[in-house]
């Protein structure tokens, strides 16, 4: 994989934004594969295309490519919001590449790619809509809150400043495959807890109990059309039960495997 950018195809545009999309969108049409399948290329999708920026043409994966000169924050900015939550709801979410580089450098820094079916609507926040005389007055866009999501919806691609074996990217990217047919994001948020607990405790093992008693009420207010929270968080142990996370011990106990 080549890190290297090539400023040369943004020479004619005036806009910082126009080149760095210009510049980030050529290397990636170069360099980026699908995580997916084991095909070595992605198809760029027609200019102006809603929510996607290149697809695999053998399995179908679809792609958004998010570029920043330097890093990105805990949370960034993204499409019309109730498009997005629509999507999430129906499982059409595409995946994201977040590619990071150096301006200076002319070079990648790092790229991850955050995969479709660990969103939810409790990582994506509503912006406020846009004010007149905005030629899009009234528009509400999005926000991805990369901080409330796992270390492991983070495939990184190339990390500072190096690029992964393909072989090891498809293997982390297929641990978590298995998450792609849960609708709504409930897996990946109870996934989201489950790693924030044993961070806290620092014990691998924990009780349905003590889980209830920790993120019952956050869960709560993140799916809001939910009545019946404690059962979805048991089904959602089961998903991570059979993902291989989580291993049943009996009796409403539970240890990480994963």
């Amino acid at each position: 994989m080549n890190l290297n950018l090539n400023m040369t195809v943004a020479e004619g545009y005036k806009s910082p934004a126009q080149r760095a999309r210009r510049v980030s969108e050529d290397w990636a049409t170069l360099n980026l594969y699908c995580l997916a399948c084991a095909s070595n290329h992605l198809d760029a999708a027609k200019a102006g295309t809603a929510v996607l920026d290149y697809s695999c043409s053998t399995c179908g994966a679809l792609y958004q490519l998010k570029s920043k000169n330097g890093r990105f924050g805990r949370k960034v900015v993204n499409s019309q919001y109730d498009a997005k939550i629509q999507a999430i709801n129906e499982g059409r979410a595409p995946h994201y590449a977040f590619l990071q580089y150096s301006k200076a450098m002319s070079k990648v820094t790092d790229l991850f790619v955050l995969p479709g079916h660990f969103l939810s609507p409790a990582v994506v926040e509503k912006r406020p809509p846009l004010q007149p005389p905005a030629r899009r007055a009234g528009w509400v866009g999005s926000n991805i809150l990369l901080g409330r999501l796992p270390e492991e919806a983070r495939v990184h691609i190339v990390k500072d400043g190096v690029s992964r074996n393909p072989n090891k990217v498809r293997a982390e990217w297929q641990q978590y495959q298995f998450l792609a047919s849960k609708r709504g994001g409930w897996a990946a948020d109870v996934l989201l807890c489950v790693r924030v607990l044993e961070q806290e405790t620092q014990v691998r093992k924990f009780t349905l109990q003590a889980f209830y008693q920790r993120f019952e009420v956050e869960l709560a207010s993140r799916h809001i059309d939910n009545n019946n929270i404690r059962p979805k968080i048991r089904q959602q142990m089961q998903v991570l039960r059979d993902g291989k996370i989580l291993q049943f011990l009996g009796k409403g106990h539970y240890k990480v495997i994963g």
